[in-house]
């Protein structure tokens, strides 16, 4: 684990309310829905799936990069003023090496709508984000202009796995990167979807903490080497020992879905990151 690693996993340390958190991506979905499995009127048991628009930007650590600046960074950060419905959060990989390069860490951001996000982005920084940008340029600089759009879909309520508890500091992500087997309209994975959902439904025990997932499709053309890739499933864990519990319980009772899953796509992962909310502060909740 190299140091910038320690120092952005002490960044959040006393960032907010897992509950809090997923609370704000329930809102976030509840405003757009659209079918993903059956999207046709005439099929009767076609399942809502929320999308919120997502974007991505990967972060180098500086040389002025610690624990104590970078939270000094982002505490600043929330004093800016962002749209309505605009969250973020912030990624650390557990592996030194990502499709980012080296030591990198992920901003995610997280709008009501693609033209939201071009709007906010069209406006150029105010002199408030200028002025903060450059005074923590050698703690953390980001990649906007490379940022990377995604309709993220989100099949199965947050909840409905069990609920997240507001006394977390943290969740984790594990991310596969998938190529679709020739599969244009990602009829087979949708399929997929809903065994799994149905899988989760009747195989969950209760014994391990709370569990969703989300799907990232490109918006309009991302950077190499994420459009080697034609989407990102995300699951979404209270901790690392609830995701081992939870690949290790699908290794062994979800083949069937397993082989719908073969069938639609050739996945890589998957890797894990520790996960925690930037954006809006907790401390103001």
């Amino acid at each position: 684990m190299h140091l910038s690693k320690l120092y952005f996993v002490e960044i959040v340390e006393d960032y907010s309310k897992l509950g809090e958190k997923m609370n704000y991506l329930k809102l976030s979905i509840l405003t757009s829905f659209i079918f993903l499995v059956g999207c046709s009127s005439d099929t009767e048991e076609a399942e809502e799936t929320a999308v919120v628009f997502s974007e991505f930007m990967t972060c180098t650590p500086g040389v002025d990069f610690s624990p104590e600046s970078a939270r000094m960074m982002i505490d600043e950060w929330n004093d800016i003023e962002f749209p309505e419905g605009f969250f973020s959060w912030g990624h650390q990989p557990l592996d030194d090496s990502t499709l980012g390069g080296e030591g990198k860490v992920y901003w995610q951001l997280f709008w009501e709508s693609e033209e939201d996000a071009d709007a906010a982005w069209a406006q150029g920084p105010s002199e408030e984000f200028a002025a903060w940008q450059s005074k923590y340029e050698s703690v953390l600089t980001c990649d906007g202009e490379n940022r990377r759009g995604y309709d993220s879909h989100w099949p199965r309520d947050v909840d409905a796995s069990g609920e997240w508890d507001d006394d977390t500091a943290q969740w984790v992500t594990y991310g596969h990167y998938c190529k679709s087997n020739d599969d244009a309209d990602f009829a087979k994975l949708d399929v997929g979807v809903e065994a799994f959902n149905a899988y989760l439904d009747e195989s969950e025990t209760g014994e391990d903490g709370p569990f969703t997932f989300g799907i990232y499709f490109h918006s309009g053309e991302n950077p190499e080497p994420y459009d080697q890739y034609d989407f990102f499933w995300m699951n979404y864990y209270e901790s690392h020992e609830d995701a081992e519990a939870g690949y290790a319980r699908f290794q062994a009772n979800g083949s069937d879905v397993q082989e719908l899953f073969d069938a639609a796509a050739s996945c890589e992962g998957p890797f894990g990151m520790d996960t925690y909310q930037f954006y809006p502060d907790p401390d103001d909740a």
